[in-house]
């Protein structure tokens, strides 16, 4: 084979490995819609699909964190969780376009972000061990009630170092606030 040859060879398994390894955040964004006047939101209680029993809060926190820091103001979890006693809310899955509004105008906020967590663990292959994290995040806007943008993301998995070393390199701490960075990254 010529030099030419084995660099093109070279660079189509390269270009093979790379888009083999990326992942991608899929999501949805209502078309013709501006999120930038969303400056306060409130994040509902978030639906638990996992073994781990705090699963849903611990992402829920990371949530709000990661809202925080992008400059999003949010409201208090007992505040959610009082407004959602006071409206007798019993299933988050029910929630309608005029409950998504009452719950905005209850809390005075711009925008209400609902969610699940389907898979939380440390997964175990034949020699390795690793981080798993997946969510489902939906933001609805207060006033109209209508969704917004609504992203499935997973991260985690074995990458290439555990896969091939075995080594363990993200805690799942790590992966939950990457998994929701990564998220909203596409939103703010």
């Amino acid at each position: 084979m010529m030099l030419r040859d084995k660099r093109k060879l070279l660079f189509y398994v390269c270009l093979v490995f790379i888009c083999g390894c990326s992942g991608g955040v899929k999501h949805y964004s209502r078309p013709h819609t501006d999120v930038k006047h969303i400056k306060s939101i409130a994040v509902l209680p978030f639906e638990n699909y996992t073994t781990d029993g705090y699963a849903d809060e611990k992402i829920g926190s990371i949530t709000g964190i990661e809202l925080l820091s992008r400059g999003i103001d949010v409201t208090e979890p007992g505040e959610v969780g009082r407004v959602l006693q006071e409206m007798r809310v019993s299933s988050l899955k029910a929630l309608t376009p005029s409950d998504i509004q009452e719950i905005g105008e209850a809390l005075k906020v711009d925008g209400i972000m609902g969610g699940s967590v389907s898979v939380y663990q440390i997964s175990r292959g034949i020699s390795v061990s690793y981080p798993e994290v997946s969510v489902y995040l939906t933001l609805y806007e207060s006033a109209t009630g209508k969704v917004l943008w609504s992203t499935w993301h997973t991260s985690g998995g074995p990458g290439f170092w555990t896969r091939h070393f075995g080594a363990e390199i993200a805690t799942l701490g790590e992966v939950s606030r990457n998994v929701i960075k990564e998220a909203f990254d596409n939103l703010f």
